[in-house]
């Protein structure tokens, strides 16, 4: 069947080919159009591509894209894809690559420029689009490489696409992910907005194309007439799909109707999947709190302890005053520690100034809780409550001194940086305003010169945040070239980056280009990756066990070194330090705060896979090819990841498990199964 295009392709097509530009694959090869791709990590010349995707090597791999192996030149094609710069010459040659007869070449080539951003590659995709239809997937890559490069005017061409059947499941999908692309780079307009809602909506159309407009619906903010909001409300009502739910209660919350607030409610007790709830949640802080407080209270008895977690945080985000008092008892009735010191919090934050003899039970039962507890992530929640009420900026340097765990010492700093940040804080101190920042002046710069990655992170940040405050209590800043050369590179990359960009800051001048380490990237270990397509391993924590199966033939180098790290039992015992709910749990890290890798660097690897569905596994990064130990997976789908993370496998076994990780989940094993 011939595929509808419309009017603004052919244009495109039209003017850029009277221009005189033409594609062809280099070189045309008489049986290419039968000749397969096959991608075999044992073989030589497959390594050596991977070795200069690795290594960076742009030329080395500009001369594949014309060898007479098809397999040879998908995957140099492919490798660009992981690039952060791209040359010149890079994009006329993937440029190339969109008129060749294998389609998995033409894909590769197009996600490749679309990953370079540049808007020159714009008009070239939109020109190599298949009129005749012969090469489906290649069209629909080529819209979503299109949502990575294109300007406005081409998201309002897109936007406007009627033409596409909804049996054009391929094509349809191809327009909804452009259109989530251009909204990731802050491109929208109230036609694609409306496509978006049409798509939801539209139970004949194809999933693959209603979880992307679900995803943007989820992520970005819309505004939907009455008759639209109707429909939402329906499809809450009726739709059993996570993904769709989630874009639908995200976009009824940001409505703020009265009929939403009674939808939210009702699928909040009715629904089954915790992220759907989470989600609930987090929508309704668009509503009056008073209409909705019950039920937040209610779900800070959840079975799910993320659940639990984002209703707290709920209440500390937005409470009253005058329920503060309130949340102090709830927080003191509260048998659940994952919530507790974030309803502690709720109290500090809302309780009014006047109230000083309440504030100091507060104080008096964080200070015991303090004196009580050893695990690390429940004393940063404490820090993190009395850092609300700003007058304890001593109390929290004084913890931050007397101890020696990174994940307490990382929180203090950061505590400290949320006091030093308040928009109200000469309000607050008033005549002390200026001694107070003195004093955190003094704490920042011992926590700088520390060379401790997190807290120097956490205090260069701080001034970098305020630098105009700040300066004159510096009056040179040779200080901060000393602590520089302290930090380890690449290990420390987090704290060297944040004190240089406090250092340009102080000193006003621009923006330092941020520092990456001198040196190779850790070599791609073949032996250690096996003859196998994929290998398993199994993370054993303390709720069961968590399947991971990897991807080699994606991400060579992170497969290597993750094999690597297992096999030395470098992850046993480490924790889950991060857990955002309906996001992400992440874990790994030396330090066991977030900060910190060891004495080598991974490139980023991001051939092509999107983060579509739940449990893809990921590397946490610094900014591209700073990747090192720490990894996450996923909850949910996180497609604003897309391209700028690596994905190296994916959970076959065990989501529920880990789907129960909190902050501070110990790690028990990693093993090869």
């Amino acid at each position: 069947m011939r595929l509808h295009v419309t009017a603004f392709i052919l244009r495109f097509l039209t003017s850029l080919f009277l221009l005189g530009v033409a594609f062809a694959c280099v070189p045309p090869s008489e049986n290419e159009e039968v000749e397969g791709v096959i991608v075999d990590l044992n073989d030589p010349v497959s390594r050596l591509i991977y070795e200069h995707q690795n290594a960076r090597n742009a030329d080395s791999l500009l001369v594949y894209l014309s060898h007479d192996n098809a397999s040879y030149r998908y995957l140099a094609t492919r490798a660009f894809g992981s690039f952060p710069n791209m040359t010149d010459a890079a994009v006329d040659a993937l440029s190339a690559q969109l008129g060749c007869r294998n389609e998995l070449i033409r894909e590769a080539a197009a996600y490749a420029l679309g990953q370079s951003g540049l808007a020159r590659a714009a008009d070239t995709l939109t020109a190599a689009f298949d009129a005749d239809g012969m090469y489906r997937a290649f069209n629909a890559e080529l819209l979503a490489a299109v949502g990575k490069t294109g300007d406005s005017k081409l998201q309002g061409n897109i936007s406007k696409i009627t033409t596409y059947k909804t049996s054009d499941t391929l094509l349809v999908a191809g327009q909804a992910w452009s259109l989530y692309y251009f909204a990731r780079r802050k491109i929208q307009s109230p036609a694609g907005d409306q496509r978006m809602l049409d798509l939801i909506q539209d139970n004949s159309a194809p999933i693959e194309a209603r979880r992307p407009a679900a995803f943007f619906l989820q992520r970005f903010k819309v505004t939907a007439d009455s008759a639209t909001n109707r429909g939402l409300r329906e499809l809450l009502r009726t739709n059993t799909d996570p993904d769709i739910l989630m874009g639908v209660v995200r976009t009824i919350g940001r409505q703020e109707e009265p009929a939403g607030r009674v939808a939210l409610l009702r699928a909040l007790r009715r629904q089954t999947d915790w992220r759907v709830r989470t989600e609930i949640i987090r929508a309704l802080s668009a509503f009056d709190y008073a209409s909705v407080r019950e039920p937040i209270v209610g779900s800070l008895k959840d079975d799910h302890p993320l659940v639990r977690r984002t209703a707290a945080e709920f209440l500390r985000d937005n409470g009253l005053d005058t329920d503060a008092t309130f949340y102090r008892q709830l927080a003191r009735d509260s048998t659940q520690n994952d919530v507790r010191y974030v309803l502690y919090a709720a109290a500090q934050r809302h309780l009014p100034l006047y109230f000083a003899d309440y504030r100091g039970f507060l104080n008096y039962d964080l200070q015991q809780a303090y004196a009580k507890t050893t695990n690390a992530y429940q004393l940063a929640d404490i820090l993190s409550a009395l850092a609300e009420y700003p007058w304890n900026y001593r109390n929290v340097y004084e913890l931050y001194q007397k101890t020696d765990k990174p994940a307490v010492r990382s929180a203090a700093a950061e505590a400290l940086r949320t006091i030093s940040n308040r928009e109200d804080f000469n309000i607050f101190f008033k005549k002390s305003s200026r001694r107070v920042r003195y004093d955190l002046s003094i704490y920042f710069r011992e926590m700088i010169y520390s060379t401790e990655v997190g807290p120097a992170y956490a205090a260069a940040s701080a001034l970098q945040d305020q630098a105009d405050v700040y300066r004159p209590f510096y009056t040179e800043l040779d200080w901060m070239n000393t602590a520089l050369l302290g930090f380890q590179l690449p290990r420390d990359i987090e704290g060297y980056r944040a004190v240089d960009g406090a250092r340009s800051a102080l000193a006003g001048e621009q923006a330092p280009t941020p520092f990456v380490a001198d040196g190779p990237a850790k070599t791609i270990d073949w032996n250690i990756i096996g003859t196998d397509a994929g290998q398993e391993v199994s993370i054993r924590l303390p709720g069961g066990r968590v399947v991971l199966r990897l991807w080699p033939d994606m991400a060579p180098a992170t497969v290597s070194s993750f094999l690597e790290l297992v096999k030395a039992e470098y992850y046993n015992g480490k924790v889950f330090h991060r857990v955002a709910p309906n996001f992400v749990a992440q874990g790994g890290g030396p330090l066991g705060d977030g900060y910190g890798s060891e004495e080598f660097r991974l490139r980023t690897e991001t051939p092509g896979a999107r983060w579509d569905r739940p449990g893809l596994i990921g590397m946490a990064s610094a900014g591209k090819d700073t990747e090192g130990v720490q990894f996450f997976i996923t909850h949910r789908a996180a497609p604003h990841l897309d391209g700028g993370y690596t994905i190296f496998g994916e959970v076959v076994e065990g989501q529920k498990v880990l789907d129960g990780v909190t902050i501070g989940t110990v790690i028990e094993r990693v093993e090869l199964r």
